[in-house]
């Protein structure tokens, strides 16, 4: 005799015990629930379905004849058929679905506006970047890319101009076929690259071809004259403020500082008269710490001191 049983907890957590007794021979088929018989059938030999409540749930157990003669049970819920309680729960799926759709649209939404805000804060923070070292015209990061692979380089002059009694920065370059681009940028006391803006220079600058509006100048490029002239202007400050020092000592402290450190580092000479609040960058402190520092003054010296 086939025996089964099963364990159905409804949606309230009711525990419910379903099993069959199927005779091998006779072919007679009990069915009961919770203890008690449901349903009795008499020379089951063929393939048959059974149908029966366990409280307002349709159930069903399926005996299947096999191929070897043999039989298979399977007890499931029928949530298809048309009951109280499978209306209650296509509306409540309905509602469900809704409430699943509406906040999966949520989340796809959130998604994309995270999306877009960090890609839009990842543009101006590149912007941002390249404007601390350059003068930029319609320059993103895609078509700083193309500029990178098809960009021409040219000098550009960089100097501060008068515009209805306000100072205005300008730049001018010319291209390849002889073009003229200009353009202004706002004119701070102090370059992107620590320098005075009223010194102006020339520059290092990259246009494309095909759209010279599409430019950079890059203010940490400038060529030998206007280093020169930075290295001038260097000297003139610090002599003005070591004037008991020889005039070659002033210079030979300059140079020094410009081999050893860097060119940059002559804004701090030009600065050393300015407070944090007027230069956050190039200021008394950071001419201090720099001619404090152990390689600077042991280069100035060995360069510049007389043994």
């Amino acid at each position: 005799m086939a025996q089964m049983n099963w364990i159905y907890l409804d949606d309230r957590g009711g525990r419910h015990s379903i099993g069959l007794y199927h005779g091998d021979r006779s072919g007679h088929m009990l069915i009961h629930c919770n203890r008690k018989i449901i349903q009795i059938d008499f020379s089951v030999k063929e393939t048959k379905t059974y149908s029966f409540f366990v409280e307002d749930e349709f159930c069903e157990i399926i005996a299947e004849r096999l191929s070897d003669g043999r039989f298979g049970y399977e007890f499931k819920v029928n949530k298809t058929v048309d009951t109280p309680r499978n209306r209650i729960r296509k509306v409540t799926n309905r509602r469900n679905n809704k409430v699943l759709a509406a906040f999966i649209s949520g989340v796809v939404i959130l998604i994309a506006v995270i999306f877009l805000g960090l890609r839009w804060y990842g543009e101006r923070e590149y912007q941002r970047s390249l404007a601390i070292t350059s003068i930029i015209h319609n320059l993103n990061k895609h078509n700083m890319q193309i500029l990178a692979q098809q960009g021409k380089s040219c000098v550009a002059s960089v100097y501060l101009d008068k515009q209805d009694g306000q100072n205005i920065g300008s730049y001018r370059f010319y291209t390849a076929d002889s073009l003229e681009i200009q353009g202004t940028f706002q004119a701070k006391e102090t370059l992107q690259n620590g320098f005075p803006t009223s010194a102006g220079g020339s520059f290092q600058a990259q246009y494309l071809p095909s759209d010279p509006q599409i430019h950079r100048v890059d203010l940490y490029r400038p060529n030998r004259k206007t280093l020169e002239q930075y290295i001038q202007i260097a000297f003139e400050t610090e002599h003005f403020k070591n004037p008991e020092l020889s005039k070659e000592k002033n210079l030979c402290r300059v140079l020094t500082v410009a081999e050893t450190a860097g060119w940059t580092y002559l804004a701090d000479i030009i600065y050393q008269d300015k407070s944090t609040d007027e230069n956050s960058k190039n200021n008394r402190d950071s001419y201090l710490r720099l001619m404090r520092s152990g390689q600077i003054e042991s280069a100035i010296k060995h360069n510049c001191w007389d043994e």
